[in-house]
C-alpha cells in the first residue's frame, strides 16, 4: 500500500475489493436465490439490485487491469525513462496468471471428470483452457466453474495490449476512439444474430471500450499532476466528481435491474450502454485517483484493500465451492430442492463463504505471492527458502584432535 499511497492509486486496490464482493454477491444471489428484502425506515435498500447486476464486477476488473496495465507506460511517456520490454511484461503475466490459473483448473477438472458429455473429452476441454480460450467455445468445465471465460477475453487482452500501448503513449484519445468505434462496430454487427451466444459475445472487441476506459484513466491521472503540479489544491473538485461519477453508475445499474427479466433484457441493455458503463467507471476511477485523502481513505480500507490482495484466487475458486456444495447437499436442506428451504439459504451461504475465504487465503500466502516473489519482495507471502534452511540438515561437525585422543 506504501507504493500504492505514494503514487496515489490506492483506490485501485479498493476498487479490485469491489468488484470481487459484486461477483460473489451475484453468484451467491444465482446458487442461494436469497434476495433479501431490507428497508431502513421508510427507505427502501437497493440490494436485490445490487445482487442481481453484480456481474458488472467483471467490468469493473477489465477497467482496472487496463488502468493498473497502462499506468507505468503513461508514467514513462510523460516523464521519460525506458519502456518495459515484452519479455519482462510477458513474464510478469504469466507469473501472475498462470500458476494459481493452473491450480484451480486442475481442481475443477477433478470436479468435472466423469461427467463431460460423451462428445467431450477431458483433453480437448483442457486444451481450449490451457491455451486460454474457453470464451471462443460453449466451456465443458463451466458447468462446475462459471469464471473461465474472462480470464480468456483478459490473456488475450495481454496479447494486444503492448501494440495498444504502444499508439496510447502517441495517440492516447485517437486510440481510445478507435478501440471504442471496434468495441460497438462489434457488438452491434453480432447483435443480430448471436445477442444471448456467449461465445460471440464474450470476445475481446466487445470489451475494448471497457479497456480504453481503464487506459484513458491512467493516462489522465498522469497527464493532469505532471501538467499541474499543485493539482492536490483543487482535490475538492475530483471528490465531487468521483461522487457524481458514482451515483450516476448506481443508476446505470438500477436501470439494468430494471431490464433483468425482460427477454434478452441484460443483452441489450449491455448493448446500448456498455460504453456509458465503461466511462462512467472510467470516470469514477479517474477523479477518485486525485479527490481528497478522506475520500481515497474510504475506498482503500482495510476490508477492501485485503479482499484485494486475494481477489485472484477468490475470483477463481469460489463458483467452484459454491456450485460442489450446492449440488452435493452440503450443507443438508430440509426439503428436496435446497431453494425451498429458508434456513437453509444462510448456513449455506456462510459456510460456502468460509471455505471459499480460506482456500483463497491460503492460496495467495502459500502459493501465488511466493511466486511473485521472484519479480519483487511481496508481503503477505511464505517464506519457503526459510523452511527449507531449517528443514536442511546441519553439516557434520568436525571432531577436534583432542577429542579423539581423549
Amino acid at each position: 500500500m506504501r507504493e500504492h499511497l505514494r503514487s496515489g492509486t490506492e483506490v485501485l486496490d479498493g476498487l479490485r475489493g469491489l468488484a470481487i464482493v459484486l461477483v460473489v454477491l451475484y453468484h451467491t444471489w444465482l446458487f442461494s436465490w436469497l434476495t433479501p428484502d431490507l428497508h431502513l425506515w421508510s427507505f427502501e435498500v437497493p440490494l436485490p439490485a445490487v445482487l442481481r447486476t453484480g456481474s458488472l464486477g467483471v467490468e469493473l476488473f477489465f477497467t482496472i487491469s487496463a488502468f493498473v496495465l497502462f499506468f507505468p507506460h503513461a508514467e514513462r511517456a510523460l516523464g521519460g525513462g525506458a519502456e518495459q520490454g515484452l519479455g519482462d511484461f510477458a513474464y510478469r503475466r504469466f507469473i501472475k496468471i498462470v500458476p494459481s490459473y493452473f491450480l484451480v483448473l486442475a481442481a475443477t477438472t477433478i470436479v468435472t471428470f466423469g461427467t463431460l458429455p460423451a462428445a467431450q473429452s477431458v483433453l480437448s476441454a483442457l486444451a481450449m483452457h490451457v491455451l486460454f480460450i474457453p470464451n471462443f467455445f460453449i466451456d465443458p468445465l463451466g458447468q462446475n466453474n462459471s469464471v473461465f471465460w474472462s480470464l480468456g477475453v483478459e490473456v488475450q487482452f495481454y496479447l494486444v495490449f503492448p501494440l495498444l500501448a504502444w499508439g496510447f503513449r502517441r495517440w492516447p484519445l485517437g486510440i481510445a476512439l478507435a478501440m471504442t468505434v471496434v468495441a460497438l462496430g462489434y457488438r452491434y454487427a453480432v447483435a443480430p444474430c448471436c445477442l444471448q451466444l456467449e461465445p460471440v459475445n464474450r470476445q475481446v472487441p466487445a470489451f475494448l471500450d471497457v479497456f480504453a476506459g481503464g487506459m484513458l484513466a491512467a493516462y489522465g491521472v498522469v497527464w493532469i499532476r505532471r501538467r499541474f503540479p499543485s493539482i492536490h489544491n483543487y482535490a475538492w473538485i475530483f471528490t465531487i466528481g468521483a461522487l457524481a461519477a458514482g451515483c450516476f453508475w448506481f443508476t446505470l445499474i438500477r436501470s439494468l435491474d430494471d431490464v433483468f427479466y425482460a427477454a434478452a433484457g441484460r443483452e441489450h441493455w449491455l448493448l446500448a450502454f456498455r460504453t456509458l458503463l465503461a466511462f462512467t467507471m472510467a470516470a469514477f476511477v479517474f477523479c477518485s485517483c486525485l479527490a481528497m485523502r478522506f475520500w481515497r481513505a474510504l475506498i482503500a480500507n482495510r476490508v477492501l484493500v485485503f479482499l484485494s490482495l486475494i481477489s485472484y484466487n477468490l475470483y477463481l475458486w469460489h463458483t467452484l465451492v459454491m456450485i460442489w456444495m450446492w449440488k452435493h447437499g452440503v450443507p443438508r436442506a430440509a426439503t428436496t430442492d435446497p431453494h425451498a428451504d429458508e434456513h437453509w439459504k444462510p448456513i449455506y451461504i456462510l459456510s460456502s463463504w468460509a471455505v471459499v475465504l480460506a482456500i483463497s487465503i491460503a492460496v495467495t500466502y502459500f502459493f501465488e505471492r511466493p511466486l511473485l516473489g521472484t519479480v519483487r519482495p511481496h508481503p503477505f507471502a511464505f517464506d519457503w527458502s526459510r523452511l527449507l534452511r531449517r528443514l536442511r540438515p546441519m553439516p557434520a561437525r568436525p571432531i577436534a584432535s583432542s577429542e579423539t585422543s581423549s
